[in-house]
């Protein structure tokens, strides 16, 4: 069954990236959802085969046909993408008044991508028992800790602008917010460590980000702490941004087309698989005794802070990359580095700014995934 689940899964990927490619190899034949509407309380769905699924673009294909689904259900009125590239009947004669409130779900089936303790949570969109996911996250729910996150990325033209919605705990147990507070933080760290560490400025740093989606109603989805890590502020504004701005801009199209010893190879990446990870416990030194302090956020064994994040970003055609990045603003150990990453030149497109804070290399995936995350094997 678990060999069942992944296949599935995988072969789903397949056909849904394998359509995609012929579809933008004729980029003329779509339609294209008004930006004005990304960010309305609209949620599109696409339907194949009597089943509906998030249309999770902002790219319609020609013939295609689109529903809206509100906080009363499916709306009747189909609106199908003409060969003239425009919507009948057009897009703007339905809104929805109330959105259709997003849904976590314990995902039960056994999945060794996730091992105990941790478990598998799907968020998406739930209507008549047909659960429509838009990511899904592996928490460990006794300790608050994040292990890894999946989703999709999909050739787009234009995204809303990132919402500030309130950040959800979804019932899980324990005080995230006050965790996060600055305040609290620091007398956390006073505690533990003998003084106040001006460094430990911890954002709520989104794992799958925001920005991995087109629609406003999706990107409020992302702000879940099972969905987060304390990540210190300068480097989840500078080089992880970076590598996620990165993923965004291959699947937008910035880099068709690449020129690779002199030579130009015709190339589109449509939909793009990522895996964000945490990995080990960050530690900071005692300012007293000098010991090694492992950081936790909450009640010194919960919500902890991790030591290195990676993102690992596959296509179908069996391209594939690593990035990780050490949740430090210090330069990491040089034998720990090698011990974890067997480093490669990192994608072209991909700029690291040297001056950026957080460490971030490129590493090879097989090596990477067989020493760190084995559990990921096939998946990511």
């Amino acid at each position: 069954m678990k060999a069942q689940a992944v296949n599935m899964h995988d072969l789903k990927y397949f056909f849904v990236g394998l359509s995609w490619f012929f579809f933008v190899g004729n980029v003329s034949a779509i339609c294209i959802i008004p930006k004005s509407l990304l960010t309305s309380k609209n949620i599109y769905l696409s339907h194949s085969n009597g089943v509906f699924d998030i249309q999770h673009s902002d790219m319609v294909a020609n013939g295609q046909t689109i529903y809206l689904l509100c906080n009363g259900g499916i709306q009747h009125t189909g609106f199908k993408c003409q060969s003239n590239h425009v919507f009948n009947p057009p897009l703007n004669t339905a809104m929805c008044s109330t959105p259709f409130e997003p849904s976590v779900v314990g995902i039960r089936k056994m999945d060794a991508s996730c091992p105990n303790p941790s478990r598998m949570y799907g968020v998406g969109f739930n209507f008549n028992g047909n659960f429509m996911e838009l990511y899904r996250n592996c928490f460990n729910g006794n300790s608050l800790a994040f292990q890894h996150s999946i989703y999709k990325v999909y050739r787009h033209e234009n995204t809303a602008p990132r919402p500030t919605p309130p950040w959800n705990s979804d019932g899980l147990s324990g005080g995230f917010d006050n965790a996060y507070e600055g305040r609290a933080t620091q007398a956390c760290l006073l505690t533990n460590l003998g003084a106040t560490q001006p460094q430990c400025k911890f954002d709520r740093g989104h794992m799958t980000p925001a920005s991995a989606f087109m629609f406003t109603e999706h990107k409020k989805t992302t702000f879940k702490y099972l969905n987060a890590i304390p990540q210190y502020r300068g480097i989840n504004r500078g080089n992880w941004k970076t590598v996620e701005t990165w993923v965004n801009n291959v699947v937008k199209g910035l880099h068709d087309n690449p020129i690779v010893n002199n030579v130009q190879i015709q190339r589109t990446y449509d939909v793009l698989k990522v895996c964000i990870g945490a990995m080990g416990v960050h530690r900071l030194r005692h300012t007293n005794n000098n010991n090694m302090i492992s950081i936790f956020l909450l009640d010194n064994n919960k919500i902890p802070v991790p030591e290195w994040m990676y993102k690992i970003v596959s296509h179908l055609s069996g391209d594939k990359w690593v990035m990780l990045t050490y949740n430090d603003v210090n330069i990491p150990n040089q034998q720990d580095l090698n011990q974890i990453c067997r480093q490669i030149n990192c994608h072209p497109g991909l700029h690291l700014n040297g001056r950026s804070v957080g460490h971030t290399v490129c590493c090879d995936p097989f090596h990477f995934i067989a020493r760190n995350v084995p559990h990921l094997t096939g998946v990511c």
